[in-house]
């Protein structure tokens, strides 16, 4: 017996895992629909935070934020809004209840699935060819059924020839218990093409696209030249896997296999498949192992984020299996994932420890490319470099294009720290090449994101620019909403390096308010890193109050994290401190300075530049205080820095921020000569180096030190240099203001004037001391 809810025009089916408005199929993503049905079910009283989210993820760990976006998305789709609540109904400090009037319904026939995406189970084809078909083997099945279908079938290999598959989640007709299939037979399958070399999407990659279709409308599948839905079915003991693939031009392709393994009938329903597309045989061993079967459900659990539960199979494995490399290198890699650098390291080094590189090449070649995160934590650029050499050479060799692709991105990250952008760029294009030759789309489009990233690190910020848009629309067109948050963080920067600070803030507007804008991007580091990026863009477009607000915001639930972020923690110090200064806050400059330079906070920052930021910054802070001694102090301390720096590291960045300090000892010690001397070399680096921020702040504090010596006329050549921002940056504006007032030309004085206060906001306007 079947139940079915009634509310409204919905009809709920538990069962089949449908939701349904007037007849139509509404989709939801998975932990959605498991909340309606929970709190469905509960109706008769309130359901508290925790109980549900125990109920949905398994979980007590999952955040409050993530069962409020969840909430958020299923009000979405019932009509339902925070403000009516007409379905649920929050209750503060206790939880969540269905309030709207429901009926129950049973014996109701299940509904079709009418979506190639959806997981819920379609009626089995009738019994009498199934029991045909029982005792028919494999070759006689592809031999009857050869000529007749030879010209149609023809049709979907040729058309598929070019182009690269997908395989969706698993339609499961099984006991609930089965139900990790859904995306544990995805792995299989996209394992098994990935061995014959068939150019195939990511699971991860159709999972997110999948999460994302309750955005709006299905997920756009049709750029793929294969779309292969499995079926699998268990009978009175004997299982049937049914792989049925729809070519791009319509034509497809349909493998079955039965068995009383269910992995024995899954490779060779693929096997069948691969035939039929003119593909070789798979290099991965099929197995009718129970271990393979455990394995792959700790990836399905992997793929939907339900990590309690893949912790809970760590945990609670056969004692044969934790004996395994496999399960070794399956359980660090969990560690690794979730940023869990000690289990991360002592798993990678115990399992290398015992797999030889002549015997198990293809696992430790995939173990030591995993290594990559280690290296990165310990700051160990270099050697990590040398240890993902290795992996390259041991997975060319077994033609791992997916691993080796992930190996050469992972090297090209560890080169790109140690500012070897040559050798990273070309790291990118062979991570590229290889993640589409395995057909991971996903994959090639990440490394667009890190050329742009790479681009930004050498300064080349406009180069940038067109990368990260078009890396950002592919995602867009994909669905993969997702993987959007990064490269708005990438726009962001990449923007105000350029002085568009008007553009930097639209950009903020795409994502502001999180919540609201995009409640699916749960990744807590990631959330605060567009949280800092709104308030810096708040800040260029002169709300330094505003911009400040929020920082203290960003540092409250930084500080309620229990890993703190330390580097991102000293870069909020930084900016507070920043703002301050420019609203003429200098005890409050000095407070957040103080604290952005204590301990080892931003050695936690692997941007060197932020680090030579702040040490100006404080200078600057001890300046306008007449803290002489504090000057002396922070000059020595950042010398002593930049000095035991690796030499890729010590680029015309620091070396810009370091002539600028010089340039203010010497102005503290009366020495105007020298300290012009040190800023006419940083403005002669800063131009080579070509990061229109960087002009800026450096022309004016040059034409500020020219003035005040009485050198109008040099001040005006650096205005003219800055003059193409005029329009944009409040120094800009402000530099050029000066230097007309000092040459006496008042109509020119009062137009930049105004435009420097309008582009200044609420920040302080610092006024030249008269010429001596």
């Amino acid at each position: 017996m079947t139940t079915t809810y009634r509310f409204g025009a919905f009809e709920l089916h538990p069962q089949a895992r449908e939701l349904r408005q007037d007849g139509a199929a509404v989709e939801l993503t998975a932990s959605a629909f498991d909340c309606l049905v929970y709190l469905v079910e509960h109706r008769e009283r309130p359901v508290g935070k925790d109980e549900l989210i125990a109920a949905v993820w398994g979980s007590v760990e999952i955040s409050d934020n993530l069962l409020a976006q969840t909430i958020v998305r299923l009000r979405r789709a019932l009509g339902d809004n925070a403000d009516e609540q007409r379905c649920i109904k929050t209750l503060p400090r206790v939880g969540y209840r269905w309030v709207l009037a429901t009926s129950i319904v049973s014996d109701i026939a299940l509904p079709l699935a009418d979506s190639v995406g959806d997981a819920a189970p379609r009626p089995a084809s009738s019994s009498w060819p199934r029991r045909l078909r029982r005792g028919v083997p494999l070759l006689l099945l592809i031999a009857a059924g050869g000529f007749a279908l030879w010209w149609f079938h023809g049709r979907a290999a040729r058309a598929f020839r070019q182009g690269t598959a997908v395989v969706l989640p698993a339609q499961i007709h099984a006991p609930e218990d089965w139900s990790w299939l859904r995306l544990g037979l995805m792995d299989l399958i996209v394992g098994d093409l990935r061995g014959a070399k068939v150019p195939v999407e990511g699971s991860q990659a159709v999972v997110d696209q999948l999460d994302q279709a309750d955005q709006g409308g299905k997920a756009p599948f049709s750029s793929y030249a294969l779309v292969i839905q499995p079926q699998v079915t268990l009978d009175n003991g004997r299982w049937q896997v049914q792989l049925d693939a729809t070519a791009s031009n319509g034509s497809s392709l349909h493998a079955e296999a039965f068995s009383d393994n269910m992995l024995k009938a899954a490779h060779e329903a693929n096997a069948f498949l691969l035939a039929q597309l003119g593909a070789g045989d798979s290099d991965r061993v099929a197995s009718a192992d129970d271990q393979e079967q455990y394995l792959l459900r700790m990836e399905a659990a992997s793929h939907t984020g339900t990590l309690k539960v893949l912790q809970a199979l760590i945990d609670n494995a056969p004692a044969d299996l934790q004996q395994t490399s496999e399960f070794a290198y399956a359980k660090a890699a969990f560690h690794c994932d979730q940023g869990e650098y000690e289990p991360c390291k002592s798993g990678l080094a115990d399992l290398l420890d015992r797999l030889p590189a002549k015997t198990r090449p293809l696992l430790r070649g995939r173990a030591l490319a995993k290594q990559w995160y280690v290296y990165y934590r310990e700051h160990k650029y270099h050697e990590g470099a040398e240890v993902l050499s290795e992996a390259i050479r041991l997975l060319k060799k077994q033609n791992d294009t997916g691993y080796l692709a992930y190996a050469y991105a992972q090297r090209a990250e560890l080169l790109n720290m140690t500012s070897r952008f040559d050798e990273a760029e070309a790291d990118f294009g062979d991570a590229r090449i290889n993640y589409a030759l395995a057909g991971d789309t996903a994959g090639a489009m990440g490394v667009d994101e890190s050329l742009a990233d790479l681009s930004m690190r050498r300064g080349h910020f406009a180069q940038a620019l067109p990368t990260i848009q078009r890396a950002y629309d592919q995602y867009q067109r994909m669905g993969m909403q997702s993987y959007l948050p990064p490269l708005l963080m990438h726009l962001v920067i990449s923007q105000k390096m350029l002085l568009q600070h008007a553009d930097a803030f639209a950009t903020t507007e795409r994502y502001w308010p999180l919540d609201e804008k995009i409640p699916e991007y749960t990744d807590n580091i990631g959330r605060h890193i567009l949280m800092f990026q709104r308030a810096d863009a708040l800040g260029g477009i002169g709300r330094a109050a505003d911009a400040s607000a929020l920082l203290e915001q960003v540092l409250a639930q930084i500080e309620a994290d229990p890993h703190g972020e330390p580097g991102l923690k000293g870069t909020v110090y930084t900016l507070l401190a920043r703002l301050a200064l420019q609203r003429g806050d200098v005890a409050g400059a000095q407070a957040w300075i103080a604290k952005a330079l204590s301990g080892r906070l931003l050695e936690w920052d692997s941007d060197m530049h932020d680090t030579a930021d702040a040490w100006l910054l404080d200078v600057l802070i001890a300046q306008q205080a007449g803290n002489t001694q504090e000057i002396q102090r922070a000059a020595a301390a950042m010398q002593a820095w930049a000095d035991k720096l690796p030499a890729p590291d010590r680029d015309e960045w620091i070396a810009i921020q370091g002539l600028r300090i010089q340039a203010i000892q010497a102005q503290v010690a009366g020495q105007r000569e020298q300290a012009l001397d040190a800023l006419k070399q940083a403005m002669n680096k800063a131009s080579r180096y070509g990061v229109p921020e960087l002009i800026a702040d450096t022309g004016l504090a040059y034409c500020l030190a020219l003035l005040e010596a009485g050198k109008a006329s040099d001040a005006f050549v650096i205005s003219g240099q800055l003059s193409a921002w005029g329009e944009l940056d409040w120094r800009v504006a402000w530099a050029q203001a000066c230097v007309y007032r000092a040459m006496g030309q008042t109509q020119s004085w009062n137009r930049y004037q105004r435009k420097a206060r309008e582009l200044a906001g609420d920040r302080m306007l610092p006024v030249p001391r008269p010429a001596s």
